[in-house]
C-alpha cells in the first residue's frame, strides 16, 4: 500500500508522541501508587478514562455502535487487558520505571514463543535465536537469584505475557468495531476488577493531588491510545516498529529526573539485547511481508 509522505509523517509523529504519553502516564501512576491502593487506583483512574472515552466516542459518531462492546471477542480482550493492568500497576509501585519498561519490551519475544507453541505461525531458526538473545536480556534486567530480583519482576513479565495474548486476540477483532469501543470495554473491565480487588483494601478519599495524578493518567492514556490508532492507520508497521522502543529512552529519562533511578550497567546491556532482538524480528517480519508481495527476492 502506497502512502503519501504527509500521511506517513503523521503516523511517525503520532507514534513518538503516543509512546511518550504512555510513559508520562506511568509516571503519574507510579506517583499515585505511593499512597493509593491498587484497586482504588484502577477504579478512580478508570472512571476518569471512561468519561474521556465516551466523549471521544460521541464526537466521532460511534455511539450507535456501542453494542459492539459486548461481543465475546471484545470481552475476552478486555479480560486480558485487566490482567495486564493489574500486574503492571502492582509492579510499577515497586520497580524502577526504566527496568519495568525494558521488561515490557519483551512482548514481541513472548508473542513469538506463543505463535510457535500454539502453531499460529512457523518460527525459523533466526527468529528463535533472536528470542533466546532477547530472553537473555530479560534475565540480565530482572537478575533472578540476585539481590535486585523480587516477585515484582515476575509480575512485570506476567504483564508482558498478557500483552502478547491481548495482541493476538486483537488481531481477530473485526475492523468494523471502532477502536474506541474496544478501549471502552477494556476500561470498564479494569474498573470493575478494581472494585473486586478493593474489597480487601482500605480506601480513603483521595487528596486533590492524588486526584490530579489519576485524572491526568486517564487523560494521557486515552490520548496515547488514540495516537497509536492514528499511527497504525497512517504509516506502515515496518516504519513504526523501531519507534516503539523510544519508550525505553523516555522511561530512562523520567526515571532519572523524577525518581532518581540509576540503571546499572548489567540492566543497560540487558535492555540493549531486548531492544536489539525486537528490532531484528521486526526487520525479518518486514522482509517476509515484502517477499510475499514480490518486492524483494526470497533469498537472504
Amino acid at each position: 500500500m502506497t502512502r503519501a509522505p504527509g500521511e506517513t509523517r503523521r503516523g511517525v509523529i503520532a507514534m513518538i508522541l503516543g509512546g511518550a504519553l504512555f510513559v508520562f502516564n506511568d509516571v503519574l501512576v507510579k506517583l499515585a501508587t505511593q499512597t493509593v491502593p491498587t484497586g482504588q487506583l484502577l477504579v478512580v483512574r478508570g472512571l476518569f478514562a471512561i468519561v474521556s472515552i465516551l466523549v471521544v466516542i460521541t464526537l466521532t459518531g460511534n455511539l450507535k455502535q456501542i453494542g459492539a462492546a459486548l461481543k465475546p471477542i471484545v470481552l475476552l480482550r478486555a479480560g486480558c487487558e485487566f490482567l495486564v493492568s493489574l500486574f503492571y500497576i502492582t509492579a510499577i509501585a515497586q520497580l524502577p520505571i526504566g527496568d519495568l519498561t525494558s521488561i515490557m519490551q519483551a512482548t514481541p519475544i513472548i508473542m513469538t514463543i506463543f505463535c510457535a507453541v500454539f502453531r499460529i505461525e512457523l518460527v525459523d531458526f533466526p527468529r528463535w535465536l533472536a528470542v533466546l538473545i532477547g530472553f537473555g536480556g530479560v534475565l540480565l534486567i530482572t537478575h533472578p537469584g540476585g539481590s535486585s530480583f523480587t516477585v515484582y519482576s515476575l509480575f512485570a513479565l506476567a504483564s508482558a505475557s498478557f500483552v502478547a495474548v491481548r495482541d493476538l486476540i486483537t488481531r481477530r477483532i473485526s475492523s468494523e468495531v471502532p477502536p474506541q469501543i474496544v478501549i471502552l470495554t477494556t476500561t470498564v473491565f479494569a474498573s470493575f476488577g478494581g472494585v473486586i480487588i478493593g474489597m480487601g483494601e482500605t480506601w480513603s478519599m483521595p487528596t486533590p493531588v492524588e486526584f490530579s495524578y489519576l485524572a491526568g493518567a486517564a487523560v494521557l492514556v486515552s490520548i496515547a491510545n488514540a495516537l497509536m490508532v492514528t499511527a497504525y492507520r497512517s504509516a506502515d508497521i515496518a516504519i513504526l516498529s523501531p519507534l516503539r522502543y523510544l519508550v525505553v529512552v523516555w522511561a530512562a529519562g523520567t526515571g532519572f529526573l523524577i525518581f532518581n533511578e540509576h540503571p546499572g550497567l548489567v540492566a543497560i546491556i540487558g535492555t540493549g539485547l531486548v531492544v536489539g532482538s525486537g528490532l531484528f524480528m521486526g526487520y525479518r517480519e518486514r522482509r517476509r511481508n515484502l517477499r510475499a508481495r514480490g518486492v524483494v527476492p526470497s533469498a537472504g
